[in-house]
């Protein structure tokens, strides 16, 4: 039984993340939050707990990347200045077809590394190799919804037949199990990479096994020029009229949208998956999620691959998020501080399946530490703005992942470091060398 006395500077708090509790406590029981507030009152709920002091810190609910392809940090940096289709056709694609189930696995476990320094709690796939990117999440023990992909010429299954063949089988047989922290989706790649008759199937098997389905959506100019000349309409337009709008949606992207679009998101279970910052490298443009908000779709907010970002960090991902809009709108008051921490955490959290109401009595206790140790945090005058605006990644000092304590004062607990280091070193070494032959 975990039973934690978590004792902080600040806290940012509430449902909305619009509440500030100064010299507070939070109290967690197994994987729930049981109460929180301020210290001296807190105090009195004591029972045997494990006490943690961090007198200089914050706490903030945990984030989620709502958005990766987790063992793309094996592909980091190999190619920076590129069109999307250039990257993926001579670059990534190349790259993956040389990957194998164990490069994956250790791929991943390299992910899960970065995701907890950065202190995210779960986040939201689409890759083949979904089994291996479980192993290393379990072993990580953070959160995953995992939706393995389906697009033509894979390394795992090869053709699209095979692929989806391997795919509905594994869905069916993931989301039949019990496991609190792993959820299944499918990751149909995008209209423009699988068939109308691959689409009508995999709406199917979501909607008997009622899981997500994860595609990426309206995501460059180019793709949208290409589907009105293939479909007649737009991407989110097209899968909006072969039903798969009837299930719930996570769009990765979805940067160029018109009013029809987004009247077809408003209507449905449909959850925009923003990455600002991959969409920025790529020169996609900027998906304008203000205007998402304003009609009352849901967003979260990720990183995309390492591939296209390069790293996983979320503070970074929100804090540009943020500037975006306000460009986007013209208008500095678009998105306050409390919209863009709530996107990044418990949007999240309830794109990856999970009921959150942030650092709340009886929320889940996924809750991230930020320390106030470097210059950057001071002075506190406002603590939410400099979580937004000042924080980096490397400022995280602690991670609780329902009710565990997986990251503690900067060291893992679950995973070591040095090795999974190593041994993603030696893969990509290889496999560009393989590359290069």
């Amino acid at each position: 039984m975990n039973e934690y006395f978590l004792e902080t500077k600040y806290i940012i708090s509430g449902s909305k993340c619009d509440k500030l509790i100064r010299d507070g406590a939070i109290l967690v029981e197994n994987d729930k939050i049981v109460d929180v507030g301020k210290s001296k009152d807190i105090k009195k709920l004591i029972s045997g707990h494990d006490k943690i002091e961090r007198n200089n810190h914050i706490a903030i609910p945990s984030f989620i990347n709502a958005h990766t392809h987790l063992p793309e940090t094996l592909l980091r940096g190999i190619c920076d200045n590129e069109t999307l289709m250039t990257w993926l056709n001579e670059f990534i694609w190349p790259f993956e077809m040389k990957m194998s189930s164990d490069d994956a696995y250790y791929g991943a476990l390299l992910g899960c590394l970065e995701l907890i320094e950065s202190g995210v709690s779960g986040f939201i796939d689409q890759y083949f190799y979904a089994e291996s990117i479980e192993k290393a999440a379990k072993e990580a023990n953070i959160r995953a919804l995992l939706c393995p992909s389906v697009f033509d010429n894979t390394p795992e299954s090869g053709s699209l037949e095979n692929t989806w063949k391997h795919v509905s089988n594994l869905v069916k047989r993931k989301t039949s199990s019990d496991n609190d922290l792993i959820k299944y989706g499918i990751g149909p790649h995008a209209p423009y990479t699988v068939p109308k008759e691959y689409l009508l199937q995999i709406a199917d098997v979501a909607s008997k096994l009622d899981i997500p389905i994860h595609i990426h959506l309206n995501e460059t100019k180019q793709e949208l020029k290409d589907a009105k000349e293939q479909f007649r309409m737009s991407p989110i337009q097209y899968v909006h009229d072969l039903g798969l709008t009837d299930l719930r949606i996570l769009g990765a992207h979805c940067v160029h949208t018109d009013d029809k679009d987004m009247s077809i998101m408003k209507s449905c279970d449909f959850t925009v998956l923003n990455n600002p910052q991959s969409n920025l490298k790529m020169a996609n443009g900027i998906a304008p999620i203000y205007k998402y908000l304003d009609l009352g779709i849901k967003v979260a907010v990720g990183t995309d691959g390492n591939a296209s970002n390069n790293d996983l960090g979320m503070l970074e991902e929100i804090s540009t998020a943020a500037l975006l809009q306000k460009y986007l709108a013209n208008d500095p008051k678009i998105i306050n501080n409390s919209q863009i921490l709530s996107i990044g955490t418990i949007h999240g959290m309830k794109a990856l399946g999970e009921t959150s109401s942030g650092i709340s009595k009886d929320s889940v206790a996924d809750i991230t530490l930020l320390s106030y140790e470097r210059s950057h945090s001071w002075p506190q005058n406002n603590p939410l703005s400099n979580v937004i605006y000042s924080s980096l990644s490397s400022d995280v000092s602690d991670l609780f992942v329902n009710g565990n304590l997986i990251y503690e004062n900067r060291k893992h607990k679950t995973l070591d470091k040095i090795s999974i280091i190593e041994k993603c070193s030696e893969i990509s070494e290889r496999i560009l060398s393989e590359m290069a032959k």
